[in-house]
């Protein structure tokens, strides 16, 4: 057994297996280089078809025409659904219109509108901004995209493209009340009575440039201003009910009550159970003192819509005003009650709790007046920021914060302690 024997036989087998190694690895190589090829080639074929030229459906004028037809037929549906805002029919129809004329340049802006309507900023975005690649010398793209920066608080987007739009078209008066409502959300109140002006010379006819204008004179408190806007919107649409109740709610704010009810008993001789006319008819009757007629007219609305807050609102309001304080907080409850957040009802207790401060301040009730003043400023700080009485309420509460130093000083000469 030397060690040439084992060593032959080790020697024999380890070459005899390293031969076939070899053999087995050179196959795998073939193999990979093969699977590379396979995909080089495959690669080259697809780069060989993307760049070759499209095979386009070529129409004939009579075909084009006839597609054209097609298109404006599912447009006209579209719009219908659109106007019974039935929007996801309204979408289909368009995109119908699209694959019959892709060019259809209000079917973007159509689709962009329904885009809007369903609340999807960035769909109706994608869509005016292909309606004004299609064609950007037309006004209505810009007026469109315009409008939606508008509505999202991009104003200097909106600007812009108002801008652009007007550049083009100067016949488009949208494109000018969009630009105005920019500049009233600014407060630039004098570009915005400019821009009116010169759309009431250039536009005598159009009555919404006066209307529009009319409410926003109406928003700033120049009552004169906004009758003489609303009164040649009245010269042509005198039986409008709308129109005449707006106009009576400026005369009330004029003190011409007599002209006020006037409008307003023209609108309830239309509709008979108007509630919010029939409040305001109890408003102006309060005002001028005529407080049967105005306790009667409330109670007639809360007749009518027994489950409505704001019979209550105004009831409170007329027994404050009459002195009557645990009758107007009791119908305070009531309205709170239906709706707990009403804004309007924690102003008027803020009011009443105000008033029976001061008249407790004037009897020399220093000490009630005060903790009556707290209680006012409570009731006042429950209206949100967003409310149309936030300000009136900030106001009063700086008013009465100064009244309690005041109190608070007297009662500490006088040796009495305030607990707050």
């Amino acid at each position: 057994m030397g060690p040439w024997r084992s060593g032959s036989a080790f020697d024999w087998q380890s070459k005899g297996h390293g031969f076939e190694s070899r053999r087995l690895h050179k196959n795998k190589l073939k193999r990979s280089e093969m699977k590379k090829f396979t995909i080089y080639i495959f690669f080259i074929l697809l780069f060989i078809f993307s760049c070759a030229p499209k095979t386009t459906v070529k129409y004939t004028e009579e075909e084009l025409l006839e597609r054209k037809k097609e298109a404006e037929k599912y447009y006209s549906i579209g719009a219908e659904y659109y106007k019974q805002g039935e929007w996801e029919k309204a979408l289909e129809n368009f995109n119908t219109a699209l694959s019959y004329d892709s060019n259809y340049y209000e079917v973007y802006i159509a689709i962009g509108n329904t885009y809007r309507k369903l609340r999807d900023a960035t769909k109706a975005e994608e869509y005016y901004l292909k309606a004004l690649k299609i064609d950007n010398r037309n006004s209505k793209g810009y007026e469109a995209l315009g409008d939606l920066y508008l509505s999202l608080n991009n104003l200097s987007k909106a600007e812009s493209l108002y801008m652009k739009g007007i550049n083009l078209d100067t016949t488009n008066i949208e494109l000018v009340l969009g630009l105005a409502e920019i500049y009233i959300k600014t407060n630039q109140d004098k570009k915005v009575d400019s821009l009116y002006s010169s759309l009431i010379s250039r536009c005598p006819e159009r009555l919404e440039v006066f209307y529009k204008y009319g409410e926003f004179l109406t928003k700033r408190k120049r009552f004169k201003e906004a009758k003489s806007m609303f009164e040649k919107c009245l010269f042509r649409y005198s039986e409008e009910l709308s129109l005449r109740e707006r106009y009576g709610d400026i005369l009330f704010e004029l003190n011409e009550y007599d002209k006020a009810i006037n409008e307003y008993n023209f609108v309830l001789s239309k509709n008979p159970n108007n509630i919010g006319i029939i409040l305001k008819i109890g408003d102006v009757y309060l005002k001028q003192k005529k407080y049967k007629n105005a306790l009667q007219m409330f109670n007639k609305a809360l007749e009518l819509s027994p489950n409505n807050p704001m019979p209550h609102i105004h009831l409170a309001d007329y027994y404050q005003q009459i002195g009557n304080y645990s009758k107007a907080e009791e119908e305070l409850r009531k309205a709170l009650t239906i709706s707990p957040n009403l804004d309007i009802a924690f102003v008027i207790a803020g009011d009443i709790k105000r008033r029976r401060g001061e008249e407790a301040q004037k009897n020399k009730q220093l000490k009630d007046a005060y903790y009556l003043y707290k209680e006012a400023i409570n009731n006042y700080n429950k209206v949100k920021e967003d409310s149309p009485y936030f300000e009136y309420t900030r106001n009063e509460i700086k008013r009465i914060k100064i009244i309690m130093d005041k109190i608070k000083e007297e009662l500490w000469f006088q040796g009495i302690k305030i607990e707050e």
